[in-house]
């Protein structure tokens, strides 16, 4: 099965590529999922660190045994959770897609193919931060936990969600702020902007597209939190 125009453009960039084995699932609740691999020597060559991730080669269908003529792969980006030795987790949140599908459909002895592209979280140091400001939703809960993990000054989370059970996933934090999702992310950036984010803050911003984008150019331009102390990435999409 292929990887398209991605698969080559990241064999062009010399990224390392890398098969991962099941050993087990679990299920979190009805919109989350964990899949735990080994990775061989994927952990070894790649130390862990806050905010890690890797992109998994996944069949269209989402079957986790695919046949060889089902067709070509498409690429996800996921956050490596509880690293143990050449073991770590994945966890997915649940919604319509190859990548959910394949982690409900996924056994142990299965395999996967993985691409590590160097990535790295680099938070100032000069002044440090006086706090961490931490916005995302269910799909972002393992990259922010990475954070909560490691952070050693205080931290606000926020998340949004979309059903009333996403409220009760496990969040390292001592208090959560969970903004239903309205207006297409509205809510979300309306909460955040209006707690307001000191300019000595570092502001990590993993959400939807939209949300994302208005989140950071505002933080930026009303705030002024200068460029070097935010890290945003939009985690999806929403087409509706």
């Amino acid at each position: 099965m292929g990887r398209g125009v991605t698969g080559l453009i990241l064999r062009a960039m010399r990224a390392d590529d890398y098969v991962f084995t099941v050993l087990g699932t679990e299920t979190v609740s009805e919109h989350y999922h964990r899949v735990h691999f080994d990775g061989g020597e994927f952990l070894p060559r790649n130390p862990w660190f806050p905010t890690m991730w890797v992109r998994l080669w996944i069949p269209k269908s989402g079957n986790a045994t695919p046949d060889e003529d089902e067709g070509s792969l498409v690429q996800r980006g996921y956050t490596i959770v509880d690293p143990r030795g050449t073991a770590f987790t994945i966890e997915f949140a649940i919604h319509d897609g190859p990548a959910p599908r394949w982690a409900l459909d996924a056994a142990p002895g299965d395999r996967i193919a993985a691409t590590m592209m160097g990535a790295d979280l680099t938070v100032p140091e000069d002044p440090a931060p006086s706090e961490y400001v931490l916005v995302g939703d269910p799909a972002s809960i393992p990259a922010i936990n990475s954070i909560l993990g490691t952070a050693e000054v205080p931290c606000r989370v926020f998340l949004e969600y979309q059903h009333d059970g996403e409220r009760d996933l496990p969040v390292h934090a001592d208090e959560v702020t969970w903004i239903a999702r309205e207006n297409r992310g509205a809510a979300l950036v309306s909460a955040v902007l209006a707690a307001g984010i000191p300019s000595d803050a570092f502001l990590f911003v993993v959400a939807e597209t939209r949300a994302t984008r208005e989140i950071t150019r505002a933080a930026k331009r009303d705030l002024g939190v200068p460029k070097d102390r935010i890290k945003s990435q939009a985690y999806w999409l929403d087409r509706a």
